[in-house]
């Protein structure tokens, strides 16, 4: 199944599949990284993502924004790191919010351009600072083109259920599917995180 719908692997937005470099029983993950971006902007209306997004017709991708788990991950991850005086302007980065999709996708593997993987490797290493020795990890898979600012692509073992129809509804209630597998995953580690055992 593609993560464009239900014709076969194809390449769209950046995104190709590369059989080769992941196990047979990995399945693709397309999530609109809309939780971040907008959460960033204090129009919504007038983001960029707003009119894109309006014009998608996909089937199995996933909204950000419909799974708050990875905000609430993400600054979690934040916060157990010390900060200078005065606080900044936005507590969580890049690999926050990677570190979350991973953890709570269960991403193994992620399509990440060259110059970007040092964000999975520091997304990786506050994993391990938190789950310590049984820490999950994902491994980068090449942009096959330049990719959306707006998309992430990965691979999980699982498969995403996929409506007929496409669109934002589509996406909504495809995230709506997953999100009891996200709060599972976070009430699992929330324990760790009281005890101290947070990311430096």
């Amino acid at each position: 199944m593609s993560p464009t719908g239900n014709r076969p692997f194809e390449s769209h937005a950046g995104i190709l599949t590369f059989p080769e470099l992941r196990r047979a029983d990995l399945k693709p993950i397309v999530l609109v990284r809309d939780g971040e971006c907008l959460g960033h902007s204090l129009d919504l209306y007038r983001h960029p993502l707003a009119g894109w997004l309006s014009l998608q017709r996909h089937s199995g991708w996933l909204l950000e924004s419909m799974l708050p788990e990875i905000r609430q991950l993400a600054m979690l991850l934040a916060a157990g790191r010390p900060r200078a005086s005065p606080t900044p302007a936005w507590l969580s980065d890049e690999a926050d919010w990677l570190a979350a999709r991973i953890y709570l996708l269960r991403l193994e593997k992620v399509e990440m351009a060259e110059g970007d993987q040092d964000i999975l490797e520091r997304a990786n290493s506050r994993l391990r600072a938190l789950c310590g020795p049984i820490s999950p990890a994902a491994e980068a898979c090449p942009a096959s083109s330049p990719p959306s600012p707006w998309l992430l692509a990965g691979w999980a073992p699982f498969q995403q259920a996929v409506r007929d129809i496409g669109g934002a509804a589509a996406m909504a209630s495809n995230s709506r599917r997953l999100r009891p597998q996200c709060r599972q995953r976070l009430d699992a580690l929330l324990p760790a995180l009281r005890s101290g055992l947070q990311p430096r």
